[in-house]
């Protein structure tokens, strides 16, 4: 059996039997991979300290014969982000992160702007920025990335383009009202001002390597992820498990 090499981020890693464990992982090469790391809970050299939650890794690996777990050989750490692990708020919103990318990607559909954009919010998160700011800016691109980003810039009903002094709301469905069509629609729409709309669409737009730049003011960081996260339920109809502790840092940042 050949032995292979991927370059891949542990989103999610757990034990299997009395020795093994089962690491997921995001590669550009493979895309979403899940494997199986024999012996690794005794290993003292091939996987000591290496497989870890947000850590990045050199993998090698022998891919499955058919549809199955790949046998995970050996890891090679290129960086472990120990802060996302030993600092709480930064856990909380890398497994926010992780969590978004195991939800809108697919097994062995690999993506490579998506896995940059899965290494910008880490490395974000590690240098310091706001674990909530990240983690709206991080939710808004990912929608992006997957093909379910919401028009921004205009009414979704009427066509309007958004001006300053309307009121404006966001439909579960992901389009956006204007005053006058958010009272005539079904399904009901969160309220979100000029300000948050224009920075989210601009930042829609800007190149991934220049997103370290923008940053938001607290009440647009709560106005986006509480839109974001509707129209993600919407489009999932599953709760993202990470919510909840989303929602407790930003009330205990007020």
């Amino acid at each position: 059996m050949n032995n292979c090499c991927a370059r891949g981020l542990v989103l999610c890693v757990s034990e299997h039997g009395e020795s093994d464990k089962i690491v997921t992982f995001y590669s550009p090469e493979l895309g979403k991979v899940t494997g199986i790391a024999k012996g690794a809970k005794r290993s003292k050299k091939r996987f000591v300290n290496k497989l870890e939650e947000f850590s990045l890794l050199r993998i090698l690996y022998n891919p499955p014969k058919r549809d199955g777990l790949h046998f995970l050989r050996e890891a090679e750490l290129e960086d472990a982000f120990i802060s996302l692990r030993n600092t709480y708020p930064r856990y909380v919103a890398a497994t926010f992160i992780g969590e978004l990318i195991l939800r809108f990607t697919r097994e062995h559909d690999p993506d490579p702007n998506i896995f940059s954009l899965l290494l910008w919010g880490v490395q974000s998160l590690e240098k310091g920025r706001d674990p909530l700011e990240t983690c709206a800016l991080f939710h808004l691109r990912i929608l992006g990335a997957a093909g379910y980003q919401p028009v921004l810039d205009c009414c979704g009903f009427c066509g309007e383009t958004v001006r300053a002094g309307q009121n404006y709301g966001l439909h579960t469905g992901g389009a956006l009202a204007c005053g006058k069509c958010r009272g005539t629609i079904q399904g009901g729409s969160t309220a979100i001002t000029v300000q948050t709309l224009r920075f989210l669409h601009h930042a829609q737009r800007v190149e991934l390597v220049n997103l370290e730049r923008l940053r938001l003011s607290h009440k647009n960081i709560e106005e986006s992820l509480e839109i974001l996260h509707k129209y993600t339920l919407h489009l999932l109809q599953h709760e993202i498990h990470s919510w909840q502790q989303i929602k407790a840092l930003q009330n205990s940042s007020k």
